[in-house]
């Protein structure tokens, strides 16, 4: 059993239960012939399949303009619908990326950071707001993260977790094949279930490491020679560094074993490809028995990730510790024939945090309260005058868990615009930054050019837009208002992050 599937059973096992609300929000409201505007408009009770690929980041896929054949079948279902080129994950790991898709509320206000929490039951997730106004909701994971581990199942009348679908729910030793697993439970669902409408939620995690790639997959990226070499140096990597915990793998990991980076690298890139395509495989077979049980105009189909992958770009390898592009920008695909134009290409940033109520305006469902996304439905349907707003994500450390995981550092960051600032209140382990990092996203998408430098004005208007993003987080998460936060309650920041906040107006 790998470390991660002990730690899942473990806390499945063990996890008291979460301490009831002071006092729930009410009840999401019934369907009602309202967009988030406010024009009536008539909506019909659409079916919607939300499939979640975790750890797949959009750059490697061919349906996202990679030269390597990994998602012929995404690429056929982005022209049958929307594609957002600019979609970007809330935090860099699944517990705290999932828990902003599921309420559609930051990490910082759900307070999602470590493998041993469980989310509030005041949250009402997407599911739940979906049961509510009378959907029929299934859930089928291969992460044992996204399931009762984390308290994720809330709003599923029905969540086969992964223990059931893959061996031990281990989400690391069995990932490749997850997709495959997944069908073998969800078609016959399918084929049989009498209750519509159905939010039908789908989570693979084929492209997590360690990437194993059946020799179908393998061969099309590169050969099992290479691949038996690069088995045989993760051995090497893991001896000549006893000390090393997980997979997170820096050049001082390297230079230890005498392994060379590069070819060790291009490999492992090529054995994550193959199990990108051998994910996109399984669609195909979902997709056509979806259109089966009910005609596709009766459907949502979304398509995205929880986060990307790390080869290097910035000396590390795995996720969870860094917020380059690398990690947050993912796919999102929305299929709706009728609502959205086929062959729709969106270039506006969104955040998997706008999903929620999105979905809920596509369907004419009035949203709960204290959302923090903003729907993004006006740019599904092609409108070209659709506003953006910031875009915020967030990274922080797992107090209790140093035995079993690296240091993550506490991070912020913010987009907005063709800009892109990241705050570095603790590098993350091995992994020295400087406190501000600013980049040009139009020009370098790859965030090689720091130009924090060259840019005081900006990077300070930047410090101060996500500390106080950040503060009020903090305020919201801990019931009090934000005028009145202590340095107590925001003890894990630094003194020049406390000393900008006081400047704000934040903390006494």
């Amino acid at each position: 059993m790998s470390l991660f599937a002990a730690l899942a059973f473990a806390v499945v096992a063990q996890a008291a239960p979460p301490a009831p609300p002071a006092a729930a929000p009410p009840p999401a409201s019934a369907p009602l012939p309202a967009t988030q505007s406010g024009a009536a408009k008539e909506v019909k009770r659409r079916n919607v399949a939300f499939y979640l690929i975790d750890t797949c980041r959009a750059d490697q896929l061919s349906a996202y303009g990679c030269p390597r054949k990994t998602s012929p079948f995404l690429e056929k279902l982005a022209a049958m619908g929307a594609r957002f080129d600019h979609c970007f994950a809330q935090a860099p790991w699944t517990l705290p990326s999932m828990s902003a898709i599921l309420t559609s509320c930051y990490p910082s206000v759900t307070g999602m950071h470590r493998f041993f929490d469980q989310l509030d039951p005041a949250f009402v997730t997407l599911p739940e707001a979906l049961q509510q106004a009378g959907w029929h909701t299934a859930g089928f994971s291969a992460n044992p993260l996204m399931g009762k581990m984390s308290n994720y199942q809330q709003g599923f009348d029905e969540f086969t977790e992964a223990a059931d679908v893959i061996p031990g729910g281990d989400a690391i030793g069995h990932s490749t094949g997850s997709a495959r697993a997944l069908n073998q439970k969800v078609l016959p669902w399918l084929q049989q279930n009498q209750k519509w409408p159905c939010f039908l939620y789908v989570h693979s995690i084929d492209p997590h490491e360690q990437y194993a790639p059946e020799p179908e997959f393998l061969r099309r990226f590169t050969t099992p020679d290479r691949e038996r070499e690069y088995r045989k140096q993760l051995v090497e990597i893991r001896q000549k560094n006893p000390g090393k915990i997980g997979s997170v793998t820096t050049q001082e990991h390297f230079d230890r074993a005498h392994v060379k980076v590069g070819p060790f690298i291009e490999t492992a890139l090529a054995l994550y490809d193959g199990d990108i395509c051998a994910n996109d495989d399984e669609i195909g077979p979902l997709f056509d028995t979806l259109r089966r049980t009910k005609p596709l105009e009766e459907w949502i189909l979304v398509v995205t990730a929880d986060h990307g992958e790390e080869f290097f770009e910035h000396g590390g390898t795995s996720h969870a510790y860094t917020l380059w592009n690398e990690l947050l920008h993912v796919p999102l695909i929305v299929v709706a024939p009728g609502l959205v134009p086929a062959g729709l290409v969106v270039k506006e940033p969104v955040q998997s945090l706008d999903l929620y109520p999105t979905l809920l305006e596509l369907l004419g469902v009035a949203p709960p309260p204290d959302l923090q996304g903003t729907s993004f439905a006006a740019s599904c349907r092609g409108d070209e005058k659709a506003a953006g707003h910031p875009v915020f994500a967030e990274n922080h450390s797992m107090p209790g868990s140093e035995r079993f995981l690296p240091e993550q550092g506490n991070m912020l960051t913010v987009i907005e615009g063709p800009w892109k600032y990241i705050l570095n209140v603790k590098s993350s382990f091995n992994r020295p930054r400087p406190r501000h990092e600013l980049y040009r996203l139009d020009r370098d998408f790859a965030e090689k050019n720091n130009l924090a430098e060259s840019e005081p004005e900006r990077v300070a208007r930047f410090e101060t837009m996500v500390l106080e993003w950040w503060a009020r987080n903090r305020a919201r998460h801990s019931g009090v208002d934000v005028k009145h936060l202590t340095e107590a309650q925001i003890a894990e920041a630094d003194p020049a992050t406390l000393e900008r906040l006081r400047k704000l107006g934040y903390v006494k």
